[in-house]
C-alpha cells in the first residue's frame, strides 16, 4: 500500500502531468472505487485518458510518465485489494480544508461519478435489480454527486443533512455496491471474472517501451507521442 509520502508524491505528479480535464488525488481515488465496484471491468487503456485529461502534450518526459504511471497503478491496486473479500479494509481519500479541518468529499464523488459514466448501462442494471440495498446505494451515490456538483433538486434541509453525513456514508455505499458486484449470484448480469474483483492485483505498472502504445490513450506509439521529447 502506498505510504503517506507516496500519496503526496502521486498528488504532486497528477498536478504536474494532467491538464484541466484530468484528476487530482481525491477525485482519482473516487474514480478507482467506481471502477472497482462496477460489475463490468473497465481496462486501463479506457480509463487512463480520463486521469490524464484530453491532451497528451503535458506528458513531457519518460521519467515523469513512468513515475506517474507506477503510482497510479499501485494506488488502483491498493483500492482493488481493499475491496477484495474476505478482508475488506476500504476507506476513501478525501480532501481537507487546512484552515478549518472540514472534510471535502465532493471531489471524491465527482471521481466516482466519472467512473460510472464509462458504463452507464451496467449501473442501471444495479438500480433495476431486486437488491434494494445495492439499488438505493447507487441512487444515494448519485444524489451525493449531484450535491457535490451543485445540481441537486433536493430540499435545502436534506442537502445540509447529506453534506454532514457524506464522509461516513460514502464508505458504506461503496461496500454495499461492492457486495452486489462480488456476490457471485447465479442471476448476476456479469460473470465474476468480468469485474475487477480478482484476489490478486489486477494490473501492475510497468516500464513504457518506446515502441509500445502510449499510456495517455492517444493510440500512437510512445516514441511518437509523449516520448517524443
Amino acid at each position: 500500500m502506498l505510504s503517506d509520502d507516496q500519496l503526496d508524491q502521486l498528488d504532486v505528479l497528477l498536478l504536474s502531468h494532467t491538464d484541466e480535464d484530468g484528476m487530482l488525488l481525491s477525485e482519482f481515488d473516487g474514480f478507482c472505487a467506481g471502477l472497482i465496484v462496477c460489475p463490468e471491468m473497465v481496462l486501463p487503456r479506457e480509463w487512463l485518458p480520463c486521469v490524464w485529461g484530453n491532451s497528451p502534450e503535458h506528458l513531457e518526459t519518460l521519467e515523469g510518465v513512468q513515475a506517474t504511471m507506477d503510482l497510479i497503478m499501485r494506488h488502483y491496486n491498493d483500492v482493488a485489494l481493499s475491496l477484495t473479500p474476505p478482508a475488506l479494509e476500504y476507506g476513501p481519500l478525501y480532501d481537507e480544508d487546512r484552515r478549518t479541518g472540514e472534510i471535502l468529499w465532493g471531489s471524491w464523488c465527482c471521481g466516482f461519478e466519472r467512473a460510472m459514466r464509462l458504463r452507464p448501462n451496467t449501473w442501471e442494471r444495479i438500480v433495476e435489480s431486486d437488491d434494494e440495498e445495492a439499488a438505493s446505494s447507487v441512487n444515494m451515490m448519485l444524489a451525493l454527486c449531484n450535491i457535490a456538483e451543485g445540481q441537486s433538486d433536493l430540499p435545502k434541509a436534506s442537502i445540509r443533512t447529506l453534506k454532514d453525513q457524506a464522509p461516513d456514508l460514502i464508505p458504506n455505499l461503496v461496500l454495499a455496491i461492492n457486495d452486489w458486484t462480488k456476490s457471485g449470484r447465479p442471476d448476476a448480469p456479469f460473470p465474476a471474472w468480468s469485474a475487477a474483483n480478482q484476489t490478486h492485483e489486477p494490473f501492475k505498472g510497468k516500464k513504457v517501451g518506446r515502441n509500445a502504445t502510449c499510456p495517455c490513450g492517444s493510440g500512437r506509439k510512445y516514441k511518437q507521442c509523449c516520448g517524443a521529447n
